[in-house]
């Protein structure tokens, strides 16, 4: 049995001269910790781009945007049109295209991934709405400058309340594991 006042070992730990990792591998630890501290913002933007094109797609399925659906499934924007008119409807919409995918994006990105997309929500989701319309373009949408406006606001306003909801849940699982 070692005897626990003795610090030889501790002493021996003290008195080495130790080894230095190679200088490539302290970069490579710096630069990797560098990295996921402080996402860029091009790739982080290209993955809530990448992200929202597939569930904003799958959104079609059931809430068709611009009169444009994958399933010609028009239910729930025929409710939404004729009990709340067609501004409303159209903020609906935004909400549910933008929304979803920043729902998804919440919980499959990092928390620093978040805290940039929240950094510059202002930014990333006005472009994103805004890149989203000739896409919708492309694929026969019907458009009008007035409710494309609503659709716009109910996307940007979406998005932010989400990136907004879902830092805030992620934050509080991380505290709690």
């Amino acid at each position: 049995m070692t005897d626990p006042t003795n610090n030889k070992d501790y002493q021996d730990f003290i008195n080495s001269k130790g080894s230095q990792p190679p200088e490539y591998l302290d970069n490579s630890i710096l630069n990797f910790i560098h990295e996921d501290l402080n996402p860029s913002s091009k790739l982080v933007f290209s993955k809530l781009v990448t992200i929202q094109l597939f569930i904003g797609g799958l959104t079609l399925l059931f809430c068709p945007q611009f009169n444009l659906s994958l399933t010609n499934n028009y239910e729930l924007f025929h409710y939404f049109h004729h009990n709340y008119g067609e501004r409303i409807c159209m903020i609906l919409c935004g909400s549910i295209f933008m929304g979803t995918g920043t729902i998804f994006a919440s919980t499959i990105l990092s928390i620093n991934e978040i805290k940039l997309i929240k950094s510059k929500e202002f930014l990333f989701y006005p472009t994103l709405s805004i890149l989203t319309l000739p896409i919708f373009l492309i694929f026969g949408a019907e458009m009008y400058l007035s409710l494309t406006l609503f659709w716009l606001v109910g996307a940007v306003l979406s998005g932010v309340i989400f990136v907004e909801a879902g830092f805030r849940l992620k934050k509080s699982l991380a505290y709690f594991s």
